[in-house]
């Protein structure tokens, strides 16, 4: 059975998505659902408590955007960009569902789009989930539906149409379904010791190479092994160091 957590940043919109997903009817898939609040804040502490409390396989994070001038109906983030401290970080592209874009992320709400610069889509949570989920090391997808563009319709949130939205905008069956795959592609275990034995990794250096390896595969296409037998001559400060830099170079600045 296959745990998977929906997250939403307030209730009322997150009970459409509950009613869709359970007529979904996946046998192998167990779906639960949380609700974090509005902003980074609530989203970090309130996510936190719950993941330290709660197992699951894979996370997803569904809820509504703002938008400055491009509209579509729906997209997977591929970058956040932190509009309060002017930090990037990059979603793991674990899945292949809708376009993938970037998003800036505010602890308030826009009214002023000319503070969004070369963005188009903002939201008040995203930033805050992916550094949870990437503390916890949850596979996870973000997935973003443009309701109102910034200023008047900012200042007046229609409900009604963000759960319109919400209820129409994504395939959600098409969404499980992907999910379940990439979780069977997983049940196949890395063998990380054929790597560890080259190197004499402490704990905290193993879990490091970890997560190096992980995001060498969500960003670059080529095989690992190749990387690995071109530079394990290094000793391991220097080895972890260099892949790390290398990482820095596929990252969108």
């Amino acid at each position: 059975m296959k745990n998977i957590l929906v997250v939403c940043a307030l209730s009322a919109e997150l009970n459409e998505i509950k009613q869709i997903l359970k007529d979904a009817k996946f046998r192998d898939i167990k779906i639960s659902f949380f609700t974090v609040w509005m902003g980074n804040y609530n989203t970090i502490l309130n996510l936190t408590r719950f993941l330290e409390n709660n197992s699951f396989d894979f996370v997803v994070n569904i809820w509504i955007c703002w938008y400055k001038e491009k509209k579509i109906d729906a997209f997977q983030v591929a970058r956040i960009y932190n509009l309060s401290n002017s930090k990037e970080v990059i979603v793991p592209n674990l899945i292949d569902f809708l376009s993938l874009e970037s998003i800036a992320c505010s602890e308030k709400i826009v009214t002023d789009n000319t503070i969004l610069k070369e963005e188009n889509f903002v939201d008040m949570e995203s930033y805050g989930f992916e550094m949870v989920c990437d503390s916890f090391k949850i596979p996870r997808i973000l997935l973003k539906i443009p309701v109102d563009k910034i200023w008047s319709e900012t200042k007046n949130f229609d409900f009604e149409k963000a759960k319109l939205y919400l209820s129409k905008n994504i395939d959600y069956k098409t969404m499980l379904e992907k999910i379940s795959i990439y979780l069977e592609k997983q049940e196949e275990k890395i063998d990380f010791e054929k790597y560890f034995k080259d190197f004499n990794f402490t704990f905290s250096e193993k879990e490091i190479f970890k997560k190096l390896y992980y995001r060498y595969v969500s960003l670059i296409w080529n095989n690992f092994d190749t990387y690995f037998e071109e530079n394990k001559q290094l000793n391991k400060k220097l080895f972890l160091k260099g892949l790390e830099e290398f990482l820095e170079k596929f990252l969108v600045k």
